[in-house]
């Protein structure tokens, strides 16, 4: 939460205060019963504590881990349902472990307009000073017998998928509904389930045919087997639907021919 203080069109932020989010429903941002409660009685903290007086709620922030600087969908519902003020703005911060945390302004025009696909100009937000880091002395190492050096082994590099609606990496395979579906990943298309944006999305992988084949599939040979057995029930049912479908239309279309003339 953002508080600060709203004059003549102008906002200053001056202080904030952290909303623990349980995560009850996953890694993604999704407010839970709870959550929701804690997060009205820090819209209402300017009235009971005093290091607040004088500040109203002038906005909120969030962090997107794994995702560019935007505001999706549930982003979008929060905003609209607690911050629906005209001045009240929302702050989104990209963190990362390799360079400065990236963050970016929303707020709605004059007209009562919001851009959400992207901020206006991103800023950046310098981090706290590095640790230095303590080297070992000389007579230190010299006392460290040495070692022979070895290969390293060389892990292959992840699968990583890429959200196509908000752009994260944070998704997880989601569960096939229906037989519509079952039939896609017998062509390499599965459901993929995005924890940033909750959105769920059809991604290219490899067939199932593929998987069967191929001869260093990494799987043991209880997961082979019964992948194997669940494929041929899957050819088995859509089999014998194809071919009673077949048999009713040649059926229909014996019945509707011309009809010799009888006696």
């Amino acid at each position: 939460m953002l508080y600060g203080r709203n004059e003549l069109g102008c906002i200053d932020i001056v202080a904030y205060r952290t909303l623990p989010c349980e995560h009850a429903m996953g890694p993604g941002f999704v407010l839970s019963a709870n959550d929701e409660r804690r997060l009205v009685n820090l819209i209402a903290a300017c009235d009971t504590d005093p290091e607040l007086k004088g500040m109203q709620p002038v906005g909120w922030y969030h962090s997107h881990i794994a995702s560019r600087i935007f505001l999706s969908e549930r982003d979008r519902q929060v905003h609209s349902r607690y911050f629906a003020s005209s001045f009240q703005v929302a702050l989104v911060l990209r963190p990362s472990a390799e360079r400065a945390t990236r963050a970016g302004f929303f707020f709605k025009e004059s007209s009562g307009a919001m851009r959400t696909d992207s901020a206006y100009e991103e800023f950046v937000i310098e981090s706290a000073p590095a640790i230095p880091e303590i080297y070992p002395s000389p007579a230190a190492l010299a006392e460290v017998p040495a070692k022979r050096d070895t290969p390293a082994k060389v892990s292959p590099a992840p699968d990583v998928t890429v959200c196509p609606k908000c752009g994260g990496r944070q998704m997880r395979r989601s569960r096939r509904i229906g037989a519509p579906e079952r039939l896609r990943g017998v062509f390499g298309y599965y459901p993929y389930r995005c924890l940033e944006c909750l959105s769920r999305s059809f991604l290219k992988r490899s067939p199932v045919l593929l998987e069967l084949i191929r001869p260093n599939s990494g799987k043991r040979p209880e997961e082979r087997r019964r992948a194997w057995l669940r494929t041929r029930r899957e050819f088995l049912l859509w089999g014998t639907g194809i071919v009673g479908f077949l048999l009713i239309l040649l059926y229909m279309v014996r019945d509707a021919g011309p009809k010799q003339d009888q006696p």
